[in-house]
């Protein structure tokens, strides 16, 4: 059986990576309030919410070496706007993904959050090949 677990330190110094946002970025003042509460409980150890934890363990795969993508309607904000796996540039186009601050520096594994439509045979049949090509990658899809 594979130990799952991640020593506390560790968790903590991953957190810090995926819930500080670049000082660079111009971002919805909404989002910079939500990732300094989640930087906050990170620190504290108090109040995590479902969105940070859910982050803390695709980042912990991640930093692993493992490969992370998730795809289905909204993913990248989350159906009930919890997950923020892409943070948009409010002053120009693109996005921040706080997720993919856990990988290991020349890293080709990364998070990526693929909001698609809801047309399940083709979703499945193409989740189902991408999961199919590389067994260190966990593939999920959020209907």
């Amino acid at each position: 059986m594979k130990d799952t677990g991640v020593d506390l330190g560790v968790l903590r110094e991953i957190g810090n990576k995926i819930t500080v946002l670049p000082p660079d970025g111009n971002f919805h003042p909404q989002i910079v309030k939500i990732f300094k509460a989640r930087n906050e409980a990170i620190n504290s150890g108090v109040g995590l919410d479902w969105g940070t934890s859910e982050a803390l363990a695709f980042a912990t795969l991640i930093d692993e070496g493992n490969h992370v993508r998730i795809s289905g309607q909204d993913v990248e904000r989350g159906t009930f706007s919890h997950r923020h796996a892409h943070v948009f540039h409010q002053d120009r186009d693109g996005a921040y993904v706080p997720i993919n601050a856990a990988a290991k520096e020349n890293s080709v594994r990364t998070f990526i959050a693929s909001n698609s439509h809801l047309s399940e045979y083709a979703v499945l049949g193409f989740e189902v090949g991408y999961s199919q090509s590389d067994p260190s990658t966990l593939v999920l899809w959020e209907a």
